[in-house]
């Protein structure tokens, strides 16, 4: 079974389930998820509230990406991007994947920093290292690094919205074939009255001939003609020989 096509979702829009449901993840969990990480560092909530968000945010992104979007992306872009490359269908999920790669990494460097920042933390203040002797551990540079991780996560989510329109047809002027048919050709429907029109003259000029095929030396056209002459044999053998002995 291929996950990726069936089974069939619940939003009713001929989506698979998985597809439906990395859909619901974004809206309902990952971007409210963004969003609520970037008002606890704002607050200066960093632990554990933000640093709990991001770690979450992360790992469940990871999870999505590697178990649905490159599968997707593999089935249905890898072979048709080069071929298209101005095709949305094909262009969209490109940008959308190397935006989101982008911002995976930076998200996962930023986990990193704060795992790193919060063991070296913790030690120096065994060792008895207090106030600005810490400085020297924390992540200075985070919040760029994060604003920008943030915009990306952002962006990538709104394209991916659009992505899953595109593809299942959900915007008219960008419909098109569903995943793994083939594209269809101007030039098939022309074909199709030559081939009808030729189909029928092929079968007019070749019932005459084959009215005219019929032999006459079928047994019942050898029946017709022979009748005259086998009633005049059998007439003349039949009929008694008069003779003039015989006449009273």
């Amino acid at each position: 079974m291929n996950w990726y096509l069936e089974p069939q979702g619940f939003l009713g829009t001929g989506a698979s389930l998985l597809a439906d449901l990395t859909l619901l993840a974004y809206i309902l969990l990952l971007v409210p998820g963004m969003i609520a990480g970037f008002v606890f560092a704002r607050r200066g909530q960093h632990r554990p509230q933000h640093k709990t968000v991001m770690i979450g945010i992360t790992l469940l992104n990871w999870v999505l990406i590697i178990f649905l979007m490159i599968v997707a992306y593999n089935f249905d872009v890898v072979q048709n991007i080069g071929q298209q490359p101005g095709n949305p269908r094909y262009l969209i999920p490109t940008i959308h994947g190397v935006l989101g790669l982008v911002a995976q990494l930076l998200a996962t460097y930023v986990i990193y920093r704060m795992l790193r920042e919060d063991s070296q933390v913790a030690a120096a203040q065994k060792r008895g290292e207090k106030g600005d002797a810490l400085r020297r551990y924390w992540f200075l540079s985070a919040k760029p690094v994060m604003r920008l991780t943030l915009a990306l996560w952002l962006i990538t989510a709104l394209l991916g919205f659009f992505n899953y329109l595109i593809r299942y047809e959900l915007l008219p002027s960008f419909a098109g074939n569903p995943p793994g048919r083939p594209v269809t050709t101007e030039e098939a429907p022309a074909a199709t009255p030559e081939m009808t029109m030729t189909e029928d003259v092929m079968m007019t000029e070749e019932a005459p001939e084959a009215t005219e095929s019929v032999s006459p030396e079928t047994p019942q056209a050898a029946t017709t003609e022979d009748a005259p002459a086998m009633t005049e044999e059998v007439l003349a053998d039949a009929s008694p020989a008069v003779t003039p002995e015989a006449t009273p």
